[in-house]
């Protein structure tokens, strides 16, 4: 009979702390105000200047009933030009540190929902341009059709995009709303230059089409046109795919396109948050497991424009995706977690920092005392800390040494007929799942291959490998998740450093290394965990 696990209820802070004050900020502060949590909002992002424009035509008058909703509720407290300097904590227990125009204040959160802002930039440089007034950004242009659209009739107007970056839906949708806006304007003409045009989003391609039957003219093109422009004077000179001769145009105005990429507050957020950084700035890794809104560190969420370039319906999502994930971790301000988690033998720590060093998800802290101490809420079970603990002073659960050593022990002594036995460490959110797959699709397997679960390969020590070759097995398989898709980000790579370890160790005492074997695999790859082990069966029959 399984012994029921020991639970204990821990306290956690309900109140929580959005920082960036834009749209999807104020949306994620009025949903989680909505389920009951207090919530602190603060600027945190970029100045209104460098913002993206008004992309969606309404999107001030939609932020200003955000903003009445949020200063109407009592859950909700908001700090003007106020920015995050420190933080420090765990889920349930962070505090923050919050600078204004004249002091500093801490607080205490259980969660936190970062919201920075997209920010644009234009590339009128790398078209060769200077702005003026016949040279617009593509938010100087918006600005301007805001204020006075007349001032556009009868012009001729050209717009450079998508050949000085890749295409991107966003940057097509902003210029096709400014061309749908000159297009209504008397004698006006408009011209998209373009590389790719990208319109795989909701509604691009009906607006694409809108643009093109009130005039519009697209010019596709693969490389850059020449640009020349003195004083006011302007022509785009371009090689015609159909005419098969140069072309040139001379517009009264030419509109750059803009890059549009994450906030520089980004870099500053994720030293002081502790969470990593995916490409281009943004605050989340391409890692499966992180989507929607997860960072690497539980109870800190990202939305919006804080971790990729989206339409602005994407980023309210996020907002609501957040106030879920912020419900279902707060609760009622409990959580029940069980007791032996992760836990520390400080008889045996000799705090050399190591545990510290490698949690991916900045669950260890130190207490007063000078010792270390694993939050339960923040410790995701992955067992890096414990594998790569000199003195293995810490344990997970269920996947203590003593439990693993003696499965791995069974598993390598239970021998079928003839066939050589094979190990196979597999992560549970990987080689597992490929493993039932293979096997419930009838795929072929070695028979004599034993499969010992890990919560993931990051906790396969070289004790457990060695043991199983000691105890009787004739090969050990590491199945660990790809690099960047591992649950616990490094996992994979503190894996294959221990097999490659064991590998020359088994050289040095004169053992075909060949007997281990690392490879990595997901959770729909039933048929390359197949043809991995069969492989291993096959070389461990030739010896």
């Amino acid at each position: 009979m399984t012994q029921q696990t020991q639970m204990e209820t821990i306290k956690l802070s309900t109140d929580v702390l959005v920082v960036g004050a834009g749209m999807t900020g104020v949306k994620a502060a009025t949903e989680i105000a909505a389920n009951g949590y207090n919530v602190v909002l603060i600027d945190g992002g970029a100045p209104a200047d460098t913002a993206i424009a008004d992309v969606e035509g309404d999107e001030q008058a939609a932020l200003d009933a955000l903003l009445e909703t949020a200063k109407a509720s009592d859950k909700i407290e908001m700090l003007a030009a106020t920015r995050m300097d420190g933080a420090a904590g765990v889920p349930g227990d962070f505090r923050v540190w919050l600078s204004g125009n004249e002091d500093i204040v801490e607080k205490s959160v259980g969660a936190i929902v970062v919201a920075s802002e997209l920010v644009s930039c234009p590339m009128n440089d790398a078209y060769g341009l200077t702005l003026s007034d016949t040279v617009l950004s593509q938010s100087q242009l918006e600005a301007a059709l805001k204020s006075n659209p007349a001032a556009f009739a009868g012009k001729s107007i050209a717009f450079l995009m998508g050949l000085a970056q890749d295409g991107n839906p966003l940057v097509l949708e902003r210029v096709l709303k400014s061309v749908l806006a000159l297009e209504n304007q008397a004698d006006t003409s408009a011209y998209v230059i373009a590389g790719d045009l990208k319109v795989a989003e909701d509604g691009l391609e009906r607006l694409y089409l809108e643009c093109r039957d009130k005039g519009a003219m697209y010019i596709k093109l693969t490389a850059q046109p020449t640009v020349a422009q003195e004083g006011s004077a302007l022509s785009i000179t371009y090689d015609d795919p159909v005419l098969q001769r140069p072309v040139e145009l001379v517009p009264d105005i030419i509109v750059v396109e803009e890059a549009i990429g994450a906030d520089d507050v980004n870099a500053a957020l994720a030293d002081m948050l502790k969470i990593d950084m995916g490409s281009m700035g943004f605050l989340q890794t391409d890692n499966v497991h992180r989507y929607p809104v997860s960072t690497n560190r539980e109870g800190i969420f990202v939305v919006g424009g804080s971790r990729r370039v989206k339409k602005r319906y994407g980023a309210l999502m996020d907002a609501e995706n957040a106030a879920l994930r912020v419900r279902g971790l707060l609760g009622d301000g409990t959580i029940d977690v069980p007791t032996d988690k992760a836990v520390i033998d400080t008889g045996k720590c000799t705090f050399c920092l190591t545990c510290y060093r490698c949690c991916p998800h900045g669950a260890i802290y130190w207490a007063a005392e000078n010792k270390p101490v694993i939050s339960k809420v923040a410790c995701q079970g992955c067992g890096i800390c414990a594998s790569e603990c000199p003195m293995d002073a810490i344990q997970i659960g269920d996947y203590n040494d003593t439990a693993m050593i003696e499965t791995v022990g069974q598993s390598a002594t239970a021998k079928t007929g003839d066939a050589p036995t094979i190990v196979a460490f597999c992560c549970q959110n990987s080689g597992l799942e490929a493993a039932k797959m293979a096997e419930s699709f009838g795929m072929p397997l070695p028979a004599g291959l034993k499969t010992v679960t890990v919560p993931c390969a990051g906790k396969v020590d070289i004790d457990y490998i060695m043991h199983a070759l000691a105890e009787g097995a004739d090969g050990v398989v590491i199945m660990a998740c790809h690099n960047g898709n591992c649950k616990s980000e490094r996992g994979s790579l503190y894996a294959g450093w221990r097999a490659a370890n064991a590998q020359e160790m088994l050289a040095a005492i004169g053992v075909e290394k060949e007997r281990i074997c690392f490879a990595t695999t997901a959770s729909n790859m039933g048929a390359d965990f197949s043809t991995i082990l069969m492989d291993m069966e096959a070389q461990l029959k030739a010896k």
